[in-house]
């Protein structure tokens, strides 16, 4: 059967509805990140994120999987693509941001296409045209320039920029991977796969290292339980999940699509709810990113699936 549904195939309004949802919940994300990474340690924010979010999970996915077992080599594809999407491309972008403001931050996020094609031509052998070239010329000029105007200001340190760009790489590289790994149908099984093995390395991490001894409940505000409960709830189960359905029965271009809007609304979101500063500067070097962004996105090649996949069925 051909993996590649179109819109129309699936449901317009549907699939215009699931993209809408990336755009808005990936804008709020860099505030959950900024707000809960502030609060609590990153990498204890990312665990209790998708600890909580397996645990919830997997009773509807142990249900779903007595109905129709997938086979053991798709859930192995799952657990393995679960820790690079979510501990490379989620944790390592919540611990960045706690080195940047958020509105920042998000604009790094953003350059998961700028990757997308890149991997593509590097690892697929997928040849970019001039519109694919303009897009990686104009999104890495925009980085540079947000990194240059970003580094002299209050809460910036490069290593919150290095840790989201490699954050955005990875999670680049674990959606493309995603559209040509044999992965479980039904998508509350292929979540639980993945979040999984995600939670225990994320729990050993957090035990081994002593980072648990820094949670102490009642000195957390709020506010950060509030980010907390967003990033499980509306990111994680819901948020991860429509991405995962859109990447494989639409294209990683369409399901990636959030990041040339999640940024603008990050901007917006920080400078009124996190009074942080966004001058002419920043929103020019944040425009010329996405609009490098927007190149990439509007160029379905090197990141679109292939025409074939026979072991999948669409959804």
């Amino acid at each position: 059967m051909n993996g590649t549904r179109s819109p129309q195939a699936m449901g317009s309004g549907l699939v215009m509805l699931a993209v809408g949802y990336l755009w808005v919940y990936n804008g709020v994300n860099f505030l959950a990140f900024k707000v809960g990474g502030d609060a609590f340690h990153p990498v204890l924010l990312a665990a209790l994120r998708f600890g909580i979010a397996a645990i919830l999970v997997l009773p509807v996915a142990v249900w779903r999987w007595r109905l129709r077992r997938p086979p053991v080599r798709e859930l192995a594809s799952a657990a393995l693509l679960g820790p690079v999407m979510l501990i490379g491309g989620q944790t390592l972008a919540i611990w960045g941001t706690h080195f940047l403001p958020a509105g920042v931050a998000s604009v790094f996020g953003s350059a998961a296409p700028v990757f997308l094609a890149l991997f593509a031509w590097l690892f697929l052998r997928q040849s970019l045209g001039g519109r694919q070239l303009a897009g990686v010329g104009l999104g890495l000029s925009g980085l540079a320039a947000m990194a240059w105007l970003s580094s002299s200001g209050a809460g910036f340190r490069p290593i919150g920029a290095v840790m989201t760009l490699t954050a955005s790489a990875l999670w680049a590289a674990g959606s493309l991977a995603a559209t040509r790994l044999r992965l479980p149908d039904d998508p509350v099984i292929g979540l639980a796969a993945q979040l999984i093995p995600t939670a225990v390395l994320l729990a050993l991490a957090v035990c081994l290292s002593g980072i648990s001894a820094s949670l102490h409940p009642a000195a957390v505000p709020l506010r950060a339980w509030g980010a907390l409960a967003f990033l499980i709830v509306a990111s994680t189960l819901v948020g991860y999940a429509v991405f995962l359905v859109l990447d494989r029965s639409q294209s990683s271009v369409l399901a990636n699509s959030f990041n040339y809007v999640a940024p603008v609304i990050a901007l917006g979101l920080s400078a009124w709810l996190l009074d942080e500063p966004v001058g002419w500067g920043k929103l020019m070097a944040a425009a010329v990113t996405l609009a490098g962004v927007f190149l990439m996105i509007g160029s379905r090649s090197a990141t679109s699936k292939p025409e074939q996949h026979p072991h999948r069925d669409a959804r």
